[in-house]
């Protein structure tokens, strides 16, 4: 296995073990392109679970309003602008399953000619706690489910894989699977990237043909879908940094503004801050005029502004392409042939950024932002 490190955040930044949430937002926002087909029209009343256009699901019963130019970190683009009646009417009358069918699951799962499902409960970056929250509050209908999927595909076995720093999810497993035989709890170290499938494959050493791996929140969405016969309508997310006074994973509408989440919910200790989605490693630097909350998003971290050191000379160190778990040479991405030989196989980690000693911004040069 590729040799991994342990990141060392600055500081302490613990969020709190209570699930805070943000689902009654006045107006929800959801993705729409040129290429899909609008299936309501303006001012139609809408239920939860109603298909406003191909593909697009509303997570909230309301009105359709019209289109609006938002952004997210899937697109800058028109967005469909439902605004909210807070009445909850919804199209999904399903209930409670006590038993899931194996055609549903497959459409959902691709379990079929699989020998080990893995969930995946592990969140790589410093400060961020959504994998983790997603088991400590579902574990024990997650332990059920697995259980029947277990049976159902006759699974050789599953693995419930947790941080070694995730105490609470750890206790709690640890005291109810012995009622579940055939799921074993594996405690990971903190290394970051160990939350990425293929290196989490390799960790626990499952050939990729025989074995799935789901992660947490995915997982939830399946839950919800094959037991409770909803569709997705809400997620967690953690809002952390060093910036932030409650640091705390919420539950939020999808299609939310993050700017009324964050408005709500967040006591910021000064007022100069920068905003980063889904991490300061893989994540990317957001501002939150119009932003929406789609799928895609897992956390935002709120950050002091600080003075940004400043970027000298490469003095040829080797520690970016050493560090690379890709085994890729940073460095070279000045070369417009080489970087779009090996953008797809660049995994955007950030390590080569993080261990550079002249503060070189790798991402940068991904992108083919730099002078020559």
């Amino acid at each position: 296995m590729q040799k991994l490190i342990e990141l060392k955040p600055e500081e302490s930044i613990l969020v709190s073990s209570q699930l805070e949430s943000f689902l009654k937002p006045d107006y929800v926002y959801l993705p729409f392109s040129e290429n899909q087909t609008l299936l309501a029209s303006k001012n139609e009343e809408i239920k939860i679970g109603d298909e406003v256009a191909s593909g697009v699901l509303s997570p909230i019963s309301g009105v359709l309003k019209g289109l609006k130019k938002m952004n997210s970190l899937s697109s800058n683009a028109y967005y469909l602008e439902i605004a909210n009646d807070f009445e909850e009417r919804s199209r999904n009358t399903i209930g409670l399953r006590k038993e899931i069918d194996k055609d549903g699951v497959l459409r959902v799962l691709s379990l079929e000619n699989k020998k080990n499902l893995v969930l995946n409960a592990i969140d790589d970056e410093m400060y961020v706690s959504t994998e983790n929250f997603y088991l400590f509050f579902c574990y024990d209908v997650f332990l059920e489910l697995l259980d029947e999927l277990q049976k159902m595909f006759s699974l050789d076995l599953i693995y419930v894989c947790v941080r070694a720093s995730s105490s609470e999810n750890v206790s709690k497993l640890m005291s109810d699977l012995g009622m579940y035989p055939n799921i074993v709890l594996k405690i990971v170290p903190d290394l970051y990237l160990l939350g990425k499938e293929s290196f989490l494959m390799d960790y626990l050493d499952l050939k990729r043909e025989d074995s799935l791996v789901v992660s947490a929140s995915h997982f939830y969405d399946i839950y919800n879908y094959l037991k409770r016969g909803r569709t997705k309508t809400n997620q967690f997310i953690t809002i952390s940094g060093d910036a932030v006074k409650n640091p705390m994973v919420v539950q939020v509408k999808v299609g939310s503004l993050l700017l009324d989440v964050v408005s709500e919910l967040i006591e910021l200790k000064e007022a100069e801050v920068k905003y980063f989605a889904n991490g300061l490693m893989s994540g990317e630097e957001i501002f939150l005029d119009h932003f929406v909350v789609t799928n895609e998003l897992k956390s935002l971290l709120i950050m002091r502004k600080r003075e940004e050191k400043k970027e000298d000379k490469c003095i040829r160190c080797g520690l970016c392409s050493d560090i690379c778990p890709v085994h890729l040479n940073p460095l070279l991405f000045k070369n417009s042939k080489y970087r779009e030989k090996m953008k797809q196989q660049c995994i955007k980690c950030g390590l080569c950024t993080y261990i550079c000693p002249v503060y070189i911004n790798f991402n940068s040069y991904m992108k083919g932002d730099f002078n020559e």
